[in-house]
């Protein structure tokens, strides 16, 4: 009798590991990117304290499913509203199906549209509505160093304007993957110079940069591992620092590079150990010298810098994680300077007079400072001026005092 229950005993155990084997199998191959794909959840089995990290993280919250709790902005009375003109304005409201930018004009509703996909968590949001496959930017968004609502960029402060359509090209960097229906991949070719209206597919969105974005698909490593626990070396995924420098600088720079690069194919289709050149034409001398907006041109500003050039061993991981948001103490940025730049050597500072504990705590805002980006800018309402967009430039140099206090 024992012996019988104990055989039901391993048997039920055997059922339960093939069915949750199972289960992880289908988990993988219902991720919209492919089979290869495990999802990003399956990482937090043997990864907890860093997945939880990541889902507070701008990266992973580049893009998300708007909701009350994650929209910064006030959809209070006399803190929601938007004005064109004496008899147009917009209202942020919050209504039974959700929240909404709604145009009046002469005190009638007009026009009204959902608030659907948010971009950006840290400086500014932005937002999306869905019309049938295609997605379209709300005319206003959100600003953290007003704390307010303002216009979209590049948009009218006189004349509201809801058909700027939003395409897969801005999701290859604010989301993992968008599948367009008339191509049944992300792989289409840029090249081509045809130009078609995207069928984009809602459920096959996945939202923000999660780790298969920037790891690599995990399916084969996740099952790897789990049928073989004790095993510490990662396998059948891609380990970042072992990427020669330029394959680590690519991985982030297929994002933080600009966006006025010509394209060869979709960045989705960017897998670690891939490089740009792969993906975007040769950028010309011109552009080159043209200098690049603090706007997303994180990777092209730094390799600019004599620090980069000088030591040929710099990537954004030297002082990033892209786990973790970026550190409001400057002092953990300083420190990678001062790595190089000691005060025993003859690369230190000497050109303020501000005591060494000074300089050490704080090389950051005079040698990378705030700077206004010429690609967007904004109108609070009520304002006939446009207001900057500042960020700070990852171009390491010597700047003017002027250029410096610029923020």
């Amino acid at each position: 009798m024992i012996q019988r229950k104990s055989i039901v005993s391993i048997a039920v155990l055997l059922l339960i590991f093939v069915l949750s084997r199972c289960m992880n199998y289908v988990n993988a191959s219902t991720d919209s990117r492919g089979k290869s794909f495990a999802g990003a959840a399956s990482c937090r089995q043997c990864h907890q304290s860093i997945y939880d990290s990541v889902l507070q993280s701008a990266h992973y919250n580049a893009s998300a499913p708007v909701t009350e709790k994650n929209v910064r902005g006030s959809f209070h009375t006399a803190q929601n509203t938007f004005v064109y003109d004496s008899v147009t304005k917009l209202m942020m409201q919050k209504r039974d199906s959700g929240l909404y930018q709604v145009l009046y004009r002469n005190g009638k509703e007009t026009e009204a549209h959902r608030f659907d996909i948010l971009f950006g968590m840290r400086h500014a949001q932005t937002f999306l509505y869905w019309n049938k496959d295609q997605t379209y930017e709300l005319p206003v968004s959100y600003y953290k160093s007003v704390n307010n609502w303002a216009t979209s960029p590049g948009f009218s402060a006189t004349v509201p304007n809801f058909q700027r359509l939003i395409g897969k090209d801005c999701y290859e960097c604010h989301s993992s993957f968008i599948r367009d229906k008339k191509t049944d991949a992300p792989a289409d070719d840029y090249f081509s110079g045809a130009e078609t209206m995207e069928v984009l597919e809602k459920n096959s969105l996945v939202f923000g940069i999660d780790c298969e974005r920037c790891h690599g698909p995990a399916a084969q490593h996740v099952s790897y591992h789990q049928e073989n626990p004790t095993e510490k070396t990662a396998k059948h995924i891609i380990v970042i620092n072992k990427l020669t420098q330029q394959q680590q600088l690519d991985n982030c720079a297929v994002c933080h590079s600009g966006n006025d690069q010509r394209k060869l194919k979709s960045r989705f289709r960017f897998l670690p150990g891939d490089t740009l050149a792969n993906f975007f034409l040769p950028v010309t001398f011109m552009e080159t010298n043209s200098g690049f907006d603090v706007h997303g041109n994180q990777y092209r500003l730094l390799a600019a810098s004599n620090c980069f050039l000088k030591t040929k061993s710099i990537t954004c991981s030297t002082c990033h994680s892209p786990h973790n948001n970026a550190s409001p103490n400057l002092s953990v940025y300083s420190q990678q300077c001062i790595s190089c730049h000691s005060p025993a050597g003859n690369q230190f500072c000497t050109t303020t007079p501000l005591p060494d504990a000074s300089l050490n705590a704080n090389c950051i805002n005079c040698h990378m400072p705030q700077q206004a980006s010429n690609a967007i800018s904004f109108q609070l309402s009520g304002s006939s001026k446009p207001t900057s967009y500042f960020l700070r430039t990852h171009k390491i140099g010597i700047y003017t005092k002027q250029e410096a206090a610029e923020k």
